[in-house]
């Protein structure tokens, strides 16, 4: 069995990362899940969330807005609604959208609250990853 895998990120706007890795952790719909070489055939809905990868040369960590994850032995390919680094967000301006958000939240029969919710959980996973907890 190999010691790594092929793993490619990417969102509508860019590509995030195509390479050899030894590890990913990603947020599934049901759960973290993890993946090493040589991994079992698996589709998953992926929901906003810290996604870690780790290369022979360390490790990165980015934001990821939710899409799908699909994996076999040999590689997974990673479809992100949206997705950011940590050194790629501003703490400051994550915390005042936050506040405006929570400040501006619909009730929760208003047709507008799924994607208010989803913009907010968004926001939030940025600033947990920008803070780097």
């Amino acid at each position: 069995m190999a010691d790594t895998f092929l793993l490619d990120l990417v969102t509508p706007e860019r590509s995030l990362f195509s390479g050899p890795v030894v590890e990913l952790v990603a947020p599934g719909a049901l759960g973290e899940f993890g993946v090493l070489p040589g991994h079992a055939h698996l589709l998953s809905e992926l929901k906003a969330g810290r996604l870690r990868y780790r290369t022979e040369g360390g490790e990165r960590t980015l934001a990821a807005a939710g899409g799908f994850a699909e994996v076999t032995a040999e590689k997974v390919t990673v479809l992100l609604d949206d997705a950011a680094y940590a050194e790629e967000l501003d703490r400051e301006t994550l915390q005042r959208e936050i506040e405006r958000l929570e400040a501006e939240a619909p009730d929760p029969s208003d047709e507008r609250f799924p994607v208010w919710e989803k913009t907010l959980s968004w926001k939030k996973t940025c600033l947990e990853v920008a803070r780097g907890a």
